[in-house]
């Protein structure tokens, strides 16, 4: 059984729980996957009917669906982190309740729902405003981040486990923060690789199955909130087993440092290594134990000064022979003295991460050292400038956060204006209008200079064409390559597909509308129009 139960950095935390993934993945990954897929299957739900469909009298269901998700998200993540707990040591104590689990889940659940407030505060600037508010999430990691563990592995339950799983952090904060930032970093790679391969998917059945350019512009806009949604839910499933593997790291952490297991696997590796040994099986034991329960060796600190001692009585036999020492004597010694050299041994001597610390605190005291400490400046000029106090650096941040989110509400008022106006200017029909008005406003626009809102009109004035001829039947819901396939075959149908691709590219694809492309358009459309006409 592996027993890595050294303390380990952050990068190392991460490297150990994705090993663990992968070494039992039906007994962490399948479980884990499930209860994820479970819990983002649920939000995305309520998001769809909220939001999308606009039902809003399904909301208390929905509601109990989604704590029922996470529960069941609880239950599941805590078998998988119970499995790599034992993987990393024996747990010994009986499996607990699921109410205990669901108790200790609801009250974490809490918690998340006001970490939650921060992607709602994001989301008012869009998506670029969610992605500068994700890194504050990883502060997260240094609260509780071996709840999972602790629930499905310890009796406790509720508030208590909470507390418990709370402690467990203690002296490890800041890399657990460092885990959680890494986790964010990986989570947003993984949803930048699924929008990528969404896109090349689309393009790919833009070219062998047809998709229209229209459809995947609309799919993949960053205005298409559920399908970003679901991108990051696949991701944050993805990363469900190295979660649970990272909880049981940290409770198995916290119960080496409460219970001194580092010491116990050092000495069974002691005594196994010395019952490689012929003839000294008790000898090593023996000295492996009286090394581990002497004070003088137990704590990495200088002895006390010695005793002086008074002169040995008259009846005293005299000081004990000191017996001879083996080899194999002098080879377990020097077993044990390795062992108990080791950093996670010695109680006051191990000054790992002092130099970080020491760093971060000299450069706090630079900052907030007395205004009189810092040098005076030479120059005459400046001798009596003064900066302002902290109050006005506080006030200049206030105002240019306002300035930031006015600005932000500034700019989806006007998108949303625009975008009314453009509502409005295409609710209208453009049945009640002739042909060959909307080929006057396109000739009109051109020669203004606007060419892509020509372009528009010249290919309302198609459809328009098309429509009297009972070639098409008009509804604003078709897309044009729908009206297309609709068609009869003929000369319009042959001119209104050419049309239609170059009016796909230059209107949706956004590329630039050029003279000669307005001119061979206005030509197609002509040509539509004018056999209508005729």
């Amino acid at each position: 059984m592996a027993r890595e139960l050294r303390p380990l950095g952050p990068l190392s935390i991460v490297d150990r729980a994705v090993a663990l993934a992968r070494e039992s993945p039906a007994e962490i990954c399948v479980p884990a996957w499930t209860g994820g897929a479970l819990a983002v299957s649920a939000v995305l739900a309520v998001y769809y009917v909220e939001r999308v469909e606009g039902i809003p009298s399904l909301r208390l269901p929905l509601a109990l669906a989604l704590v029922l998700a996470w529960w069941a998200r609880a239950l599941l993540l805590g078998r998988a982190a119970r499995h790599a707990a034992g993987t990393l040591w024996e747990v010994t104590s009986a499996s607990p309740r699921a109410i205990d689990v669901l108790r200790t889940s609801t009250v974490v659940g809490l918690g998340a729902w006001m970490w939650s407030w921060l992607l709602v505060l994001g989301s008012l600037g869009g998506a670029v405003g969610v992605v500068l508010v994700s890194p504050l999430l990883a502060l997260r990691g240094a609260f509780a981040p071996s709840w999972i563990a602790r629930a499905s592995c310890e009796p406790e339950a509720g508030w208590r486990a909470f507390w418990r799983a709370l402690g467990d952090g203690q002296g490890r904060r800041f890399a657990g923060v460092l885990v959680e930032a890494m986790l964010l970093a990986a989570t947003l790679g993984i949803a930048v690789n699924l929008y990528a391969l969404a896109l090349v998917g689309l393009l790919l059945g833009r070219s062998f199955a047809g998709f229209e350019l229209a459809s995947i512009e609309t799919f993949l806009s960053p205005g298409n909130t559920f399908v970003l949604l679901a991108i990051a839910g696949v991701a944050l499933v993805l990363l469900e087993p190295v979660r649970a593997a990272l909880s049981a790291l940290r409770y198995v952490d916290a119960r080496v440092r409460a219970e001194g297991l580092d010491l116990r696997a050092a000495i069974d590796d002691a005594v196994a290594h010395a019952s490689r040994r012929p003839g000294i099986e008790a000898r090593a034991a023996v000295l492996a134990l009286a090394c581990a329960l002497s004070p003088s060796l137990a704590l990495a600190q200088d002895p006390a000064p010695p005793v002086e001692q008074a002169a040995p009585l008259a009846s005293d036999p005299g000081a004990m022979p000191v017996a001879a020492l083996t080899p194999d004597d002098r080879a377990v010694e020097a077993d044990v003295d390795a062992i108990l050299a080791r950093p996670e041994f010695r109680e006051f001597a191990d000054h790992r991460g002092d130099g970080l610390r020491d760093l971060i605190e000299r450069l706090f005291a630079w900052l907030f050292r007395p205004r009189d400490e810092l040098p005076a400046f030479s120059a005459p000029s400046l001798a009596g400038f003064a900066l302002p106090g902290g109050w006005f650096f506080l006030s200049a941040a206030v105002l240019l956060l306002i300035g930031v989110g006015l600005y932000l509400w500034l700019t989806r008022k006007r998108e949303s204006d625009a975008a009314r106006a453009v509502e409005a200017a295409v609710s209208g029909d453009p049945r009640d209008r002739a042909p060959s008005a909307f080929l006057d406003e396109a000739a009109a626009l051109a020669e203004g200079g606007d060419l892509r809102a020509a372009l528009r009109a010249l290919y309302l004035a198609t459809l328009v064409a098309l429509d009297r001829r009972r070639l098409i039947a008009f509804d604003p819901h078709l897309t044009n390559w729908q009206y297309l396939r609709k068609m009869p075959r003929g000369d319009a149908r042959e001119a209104f597909a050419q049309f239609t691709r170059v009016f796909d590219y230059k209107w949706y694809g956004l590329e630039p509308t050029t003279r000669p492309d307005y001119e061979r358009c206005r030509s197609l459309a002509r040509d539509i129009v004018g056999e209508e006409a005729a």
